[in-house]
């Protein structure tokens, strides 16, 4: 039986609530599309003449089922690579003392800039949906002139991302000028930690199999005898 550490704690911890956190923003996406996008689309389908308990409960129904299935899906991975028999394990550890000893701006800006792409994806999504609603506003446009207008502004939010995302990852280089290098050092030592105990693993199958035909003709010899 091992005996966790408190540091082995903390990083589980860590990864769960991470992970849970992610299910919540998640499921409050989904929440917002039920409320706001459905009725659009199904006019039938109307919050407003529901009661406030039935409204609550679609509401929290995503983000609790999500969080839990996320902080789940986070625990059980962070188990597999920590106590697996490889070289994860120590990096996790690492990785993890790592990001609890940078500063607040540093983190913020790594987490944007490992995200970065889900940020502009669903930032896309919202801002192509707020255009909608300002454009939609217009009483003398037509429908397809509307959808037209509204997919300019997404467009243009879009490059405005696009190069806020490029100024992040210049600024997150100028922070860390020397981290390819070092992620680049890491794959190949990961690799050679892989191949030495791959290496070991077959020569422990050569003793294995040398000592199993030893004794196969040892026994012949006895029989023989």
């Amino acid at each position: 039986m091992k005996i966790l550490t408190a540091e082995e704690i903390e990083a589980h911890r860590y990864h769960t609530l991470s992970g849970g956190v992610k299910g919540i923003v998640a499921g409050l996406l989904i929440s917002g599309a039920i409320f706001k996008i459905v009725p659009l689309r199904y006019p039938k389908f109307n919050p407003k003449a529901m009661t406030y308990s039935v409204k609550t409960a679609m509401f929290i129904t995503p983000p609790t089922l999500l969080a839990a299935i996320c902080g789940e899906e986070a625990s059980s991975k962070f188990d597999e690579i920590m106590y697996s028999s490889g070289a994860e394990s120590s990096q996790a550890l690492e990785e993890h003392r790592r990001w609890k000893n940078l500063p607040f701006k540093e983190k913020l800006v790594e987490g944007l800039s490992n995200n970065r792409y889900k940020l502009i994806t669903g930032a896309w999504a919202a801002s192509l949906y707020g255009s909608w609603v300002f454009v939609n506003r217009d009483p003398i446009m037509t429908r397809t002139q509307k959808a037209v207008q509204a997919r300019m502004y997404a467009q243009f939010i879009t490059v405005l991302l696009l190069l806020a995302s490029m100024g992040l990852s210049m600024y997150e280089q100028k922070l860390h000028p020397n981290k390819q290098k070092q992620n680049e050092q890491q794959r190949w030592n990961k690799l050679l930690q892989e191949a030495e105990v791959e290496e070991e693993r077959e020569k422990e199958r050569l003793k294995t199999g040398f000592a199993t035909n030893q004794d196969r003709i040892n026994a012949k010899i006895f029989k023989y005898d």
